[in-house]
C-alpha cells in the first residue's frame, strides 16, 4: 500500500515562505506573507512570528498587538508567553513583563530561558538577589546552556564579585567558544578591573576568529589608546590600515592618536580628509567629536564649537536618545530640592549616631570639574583608596523604593540602566526621615557589599567613593553615614559646562542634559542650588577644592585637602601621573590625567565666550559664590 502524505495547508505554505523571507532579511515581504497566512484562520504561532517581525521592523505597537493575540489564542503556551515577555523587556516595561514571564514559568517550571529572562528583569529592577536566584535556576535547569552563565557574569560584575564574574564569563565561553559577543563581554570586564593583558588576549582571540572582519580588530586599538598604551595602539593601527585601507573608524582613531602625540595639524588634516559623512552614518558622531577636539587643541574655538554642536545634535536624534527624556534628570534634582524640607533635615540631625567604624569619604561635584585628577592624586597616597565611579548609591536608593512602598508605575521604563521609578520615586527624599537603626545598618551593608572589601578599609586606608553626581544624595549619605566627609570638586562653572558639551558621553538620564549648552547650565544650577540647600540645613563635613588652584599651585591645594582627610603629606602624590598610567581609568579624562599638570583647560571658556553668552546669567551666581569672575580676559 502506498503511503499518502498530507499536503500542507495554504497557511502553512505562506508561513514557510515568510520564514525564508525572514532568514533573508526581507522583513516587509515576511510581514506581508504572515498577514496573508492569518487570513486562512487564526494561528497563535503565526501571530507570534508576526509580532516578532513587527518588533524587528521598529513597530512596537503592531508587535504588541500580535503578541497579545498569540497569548489569547494559546494562553497556556509558555513559549508564546516567554516571547511576549522578552518583547516587554526590550521595551523596558518591567512591570508589564513580570506577570507575563511569571505565568510562563508557572506553566513550564524551571525552563532555563524563562528563568533567565526573569533574572534579566530583576537585574534591571535592581533586585540583585532575586536576579541571582533566577540565573542559578536557569543554570541548574540546563548546565550546558551558556546564556545563564553569561548573564550571571554580568550580575556578579555589578555586585563587584569579580572572581565569580570572571568564572561565569569563562564558563559561558567554554560552552560557546565561538561567541564573539561573549569574548567582548569578558574583555570589557577584564579591562574594567585592570587586567589589561588578559583583556588584550580576549580581543586577540576575537581577531583570530574573524581575521577579515574590521569590527573584530578595532576594539583592541581602542583599548590600547584608552589605556594610554600609545605605542602599542600605533602598531596595531598599522596592521588595521594594511588590512582595511578604507576604514573610516581606523582613520578617526588615527586622528586621535596624532592629536595625543601633539601632531595637531596632521590630526586635523587626517580627519578632514574623510570628507562630509551623512548624519546617519555610524561614524558621523565620533568624527565630529574627534574633529572638535583637534580644532580645540589647534586653538580654533569657532570650528571646534561647530563640530561639537553637530555631534550633539546628531546624538540628540539617535535611537538611544529617543528612549530618554532630556529633562528628566534636571526635573528630578529640582523635585528633590523642592521637597527637602527643614523638617526632614531636623530628623536627620536629631537621629542617633550609631557607631560603625570609620565613615567613607565622598568625592562629589559636577562632571568635568577635575574629579578624575583628584582621584589620581589621592590614589597615589598610600593611606587612601578611591573607588572610581561605581554607582553603588543607586543600589541604596533602589532599596528605599522597596522599603518604603515606592511602586513602579505600570508602563514605566528603564532608561540608561536607571528605572524611571527610582529617579521619580515619590517617597524620596521624604522617606529619609523614616529611617531607623535597622534600616541604617542594612543600607551600610548594601554600600559595603556594593563596593567590595576595600570599602571597609580594614587595612586602615581612607575609603573614597568618587561619583560626582552623588552630590544629589548628600543628605541621604549624611543620614546613613553621619561621620562622612565630602570633597566638593569645583571648577569655573563655564568651563565645567563647556567641557561637558565637548564630551561624547554614553547616554543615560544623567548625561542627557549635556546634549545642549542650555540644559547643561540648567543642570549645573539645580545641582548646586540643591547642594547649597543641604549645606544650609545640615552640618555636612565638606572641603571645597578648586581645579584652578590645583593646577596653579599644586602643593598648598593638595596639602589642605590631605589635612582635611586626616593624613600626612606624602611625596607620592606628586607622582600622580605615574599612578594614572598604572591604573585603569574609566572616565573621559583618561588621556589627560596621565600628563603632568597643565593649565590649558583652565579658563578655556573665555575663548568660547560668545557661544556661552546665552547661559552666563544662569551660571554667574554660582561662579561668584565660589570666587570666580565672569569678566572677559583683558588682552
Amino acid at each position: 500500500m502506498s503511503q499518502v502524505f498530507a499536503q500542507p495547508s495554504p497557511g502553512d505554505q505562506l508561513r514557510r515562505q515568510a520564514m525564508q523571507a525572514l532568514t533573508s532579511g526581507k522583513l516587509p515581504e515576511a510581514i506581508a506573507l504572515l498577514e496573508k497566512a492569518l487570513e486562512h484562520g487564526p494561528a497563535p504561532d503565526i501571530c507570534n512570528e508576526l509580532a516578532r517581525a513587527y518588533g524587528r521592523s521598529g513597530d512596537p505597537a503592531k508587535a504588541e498587538e500580535y503578541f497579545v493575540k498569540a497569548t489569547q489564542l494559546a494562553p497556556a503556551d509558555p513559549f508564546f508567553l516567554n516571547s511576549y515577555g522578552v518583547f516587554l523587556l526590550s521595551e523596558a516595561r518591567l512591570d508589564d513583563a513580570a506577570p507575563v514571564l511569571e505565568r510562563a514559568l508557572a506553566v513550564k517550571p524551571g525552563h532555563h530561558e524563562i528563568a533567565n529572562n526573569l533574572g534579566l528583569l530583576h537585574h534591571q529592577r535592581g533586585d540583585l538577589k532575586l536576579a541571582e536566584e533566577f540565573f542559578l535556576q536557569a543554570i541548574r535547569s540546563n548546565p550546558s546552556w551558556p546564556g545563564g552563565y553569561g548573564n550571571l557574569g554580568n550580575l556578579m560584575r555589578d555586585l563587584r564579585q569579580n572572581d565569580r564574574a570572571e568564572k561565569a564569563y569563562r564558563e559561558a565561553l567554554r560552552l560557546a567558544p565561538g561567541n564573539i559577543g561573549g569574548w567582548h563581554a569578558l574583555a570589557d570586564f577584564l579591562r574594567s578591573i585592570g587586567k589589561y593583558e588578559d583583556a588584550v588576549a580576549c580581543l586577540k582571540r576575537i581577531m583570530s576568529q574573524a581575521p577579515f572582519n574590521e569590527k573584530a580588530w578595532l576594539p583592541i586599538v581602542e583599548l590600547q589608546e584608552t589605556m594610554n598604551k600609545l605605542d602599542d595602539a600605533a602598531e596595531t593601527l598599522k596592521d588595521i590600515k594594511a588590512r582595511f585601507p578604507n576604514s573610516t573608524a581606523a582613520a578617526i582613531i588615527e586622528g586621535r592618536l596624532l592629536r595625543r602625540q601633539g601632531k595637531t595639524e596632521e590630526a586635523v588634516a587626517r580627519l578632514e580628509s574623510l570628507g562630509t559623512l551623512a548624519e546617519n552614518s555610524l561614524h558621523y558622531i565620533p568624527l565630529q567629536f574627534e574633529l572638535g577636539q583637534a580644532y580645540e587643541r589647534a586653538g580654533d574655538a569657532d570650528k571646534a564649537f561647530a563640530c561639537f554642536s553637530r555631534a550633539k545634535s546628531a546624538q540628540a536624534q539617535s535611537p538611544e536618545a529617543a528612549k530618554l527624556d532630556k529633562d528628566q534628570y534636571i526635573n528630578t534634582i529640582a523635585r528633590i530640592r523642592q521637597e527637602f524640607t527643614p523638617a526632614i533635615a531636623k530628623s536627620i540631625t536629631s537621629a542617633p549616631k550609631a557607631a560603625n567604624g570609620p565613615a567613607p569619604v565622598f568625592l562629589v561635584g559636577f562632571p568635568r570639574s577635575g574629579t578624575t585628577l583628584l582621584d589620581q592624586i589621592l590614589s597615589s597616597h598610600p593611606r587612601i583608596f578611591v573607588a572610581e565611579e561605581e554607582p553603588v548609591m543607586n543600589q541604596l536608593t533602589m532599596h528605599l523604593v522597596r522599603k518604603f512602598g515606592g511602586k513602579q508605575p505600570s508602563g514605566s521604563q528603564t532608561r540608561g540602566g536607571v528605572p524611571d521609578w527610582v529617579l521619580n520615586n515619590p517617597c524620596y527624599p521624604a522617606c529619609i526621615a523614616d529611617l531607623h537603626d535597622g534600616d541604617i545598618a542594612e543600607l551600610r551593608e548594601i554600600f559595603f557589599k556594593g563596593h567590595g572589601t576595600e570599602a571597609k578599609a580594614e587595612d586602615g586606608r581612607i575609603f573614597i567613593d568618587k561619583l560626582p553626581l552623588n552630590i544629589r544624595h548628600a543628605a541621604f549619605i549624611h543620614r546613613v553615614f553621619p561621620g562622612a566627609k565630602f570633597i566638593l570638586a569645583l571648577r569655573h562653572p563655564c568651563d565645567s559646562v563647556l567641557s561637558c558639551f565637548m564630551q561624547q558621553f554614553r547616554l543615560n538620564p544623567a548625561m542627557m542634559p549635556f546634549l545642549d549648552i542650555n540644559s547643561s547650565a540648567r543642570l549645573y544650577d539645580e545641582v548646586f542650588s540643591l547642594w547649597d540647600l543641604y549645606t544650609q540645613l545640615l552640618p555636612l563635613k565638606a572641603h571645597s577644592i578648586r581645579y584652578e588652584d590645583v593646577v596653579a599651585d599644586f602643593r598648598p591645594a593638595v596639602a589642605s585637602l590631605l589635612e582635611f582627610l586626616g593624613v600626612e603629606w606624602d611625596d607620592a602624590v606628586l607622582e600622580y601621573d605615574r599612578t594614572a598610567k598604572e591604573r585603569n581609568i574609566n572616565t573621559p579624562s583618561y588621556h589627560q590625567v596621565t600628563e603632568k599638570i597643565y593649565t590649558r583647560a583652565s579658563g578655556r571658556w573665555q575663548r568660547y565666550r560668545k557661544h556661552l553668552q546665552p547661559v552666563m546669567g544662569i551660571l554667574e551666581p554660582h561662579a561668584k559664590k565660589h570666587g570666580y569672575s565672569m569678566d572677559p580676559v583683558k588682552e
